[in-house]
């Protein structure tokens, strides 16, 4: 489970020939033109987000900029061509702005807030102000509840952006050693989930189902697999049946882990692939369990959404990845 990565370089190019310098980026080094919220929703840990300004500029605001142009590429790479180009004359200085850290965060946010700003002097901050006033030794650190392995749009952070005064370095090896410690602390009741997860196909098809589970438990971050091994299950008093089990640790409540599992139980036309049955604290979780209705339900109409709820969380190759799996399936029937 990733709990903290690098985010986009910034940098600032400053040039007397912006229009100059924005076209060899453009046409030679495959720059994306855009603006920086679209910077945000499309770049990633090996991105760049370079912005051209005039020469004088000493610090950099957004709006001063004349081009922002995403680089999937990190600075030091970006930078060598630059200067394996024979164009650097163009340039009249480089500056690279605060790093960023991305860090998700689970629990009460404004708890993790409080506890970062206050173990690491840091200041609350936009975007926007954080760039002015950040300087190459200090850090942006973005917070989210989402998990991280791939791109975050600006959606996704939460709004409390952390200026820190110090350099990535230091703060990535710090919170690598504290940072659950930070997130367990503003979790209810101070706590993870310890969890069992039976896996049970009549079929026999153990291996392609238990390949599904992990595809979406590392895909979304759930948590991390602590152990696995044949058990038996007892489905029914005086009954029981082979069933392969995964432990899991996770930050997530029984019931909303449960919900995932379900759409992975039934497809789109509420037909039964596998039976997930999850455990905690030794006592099954039942489906009824996850929202305590009143009226009638109709346990595989649910299903079919919690299907539908879980393939709209997962990036298009996953899914297909998953529909190749379950093709397997169906075809060895």
């Amino acid at each position: 489970m990733l709990f903290l990565r690098m985010g986009a370089r910034l940098l600032f190019l400053r040039t007397d020939k912006t229009e100059e310098l924005k076209d060899f980026i453009v046409k030679k080094l495959d720059g994306k033109p855009r603006e920086f919220e679209q910077c945000l929703d499309e770049s990633t840990e090996d991105s760049t987000i370079v912005f051209i300004t005039d020469a004088q500029r000493e610090k950099t605001d957004i709006d001063d900029a004349k081009y922002i142009i995403l680089i999937r590429e990190p600075s030091s790479i970006f930078l060598a061509s630059i200067l394996t180009s024979h164009l650097s004359g163009l340039i009249h200085r480089a500056d690279l702005g605060p790093a960023c850290l991305i860090m998700r965060i689970a629990g009460d946010e404004n708890k993790v807030v409080d506890r970062l700003k206050k173990s690491y002097d840091g200041e609350i901050i936009s975007w926007k102000e954080g760039i002015r006033k950040g300087e190459k030794m200090d850090t942006l650190l973005a917070l989210t509840n989402k998990p991280i392995g791939g791109k975050l749009g600006g959606k996704d952070f939460i709004e409390s952006l952390l200026l820190l005064p110090h350099p990535v370095n230091n703060v990535q090896k710090r919170l690598r050693l504290e940072g659950i410690v930070f997130i367990t602390q503003s979790m209810d009741g101070g706590q993870w989930y310890e969890l069992r997860i039976n896996i049970y196909d009549s079929k026999g098809y153990y291996s392609e189902h238990y390949r599904r589970l992990m595809l979406v438990l590392n895909q979304l971050e759930l948590g991390m697999v602590l152990g696995e091994t044949w058990t038996r299950d007892h489905a029914l008093v005086l009954y029981s049946v082979l069933a392969y089990q995964v432990r899991l640790f996770t930050l997530y409540p029984p019931e909303k882990v449960k919900k995932l599992l379900l759409g992975l139980e039934y497809n789109e036309e509420g037909e039964r692939l596998v039976d997930f049955d999850l455990y905690y604290r030794n006592k099954k979780v039942s489906w009824v369990d996850i929202e305590r209705k009143q009226k009638k339900r109709n346990k595989v109409e649910e299903c079919k959404q919690y299907r539908k709820e879980l393939l709209e969380k997962l990036p298009e190759a996953t899914i297909e990845k998953l529909m190749q799996l379950e093709l397997e399936i169906e075809q060895k029937e």
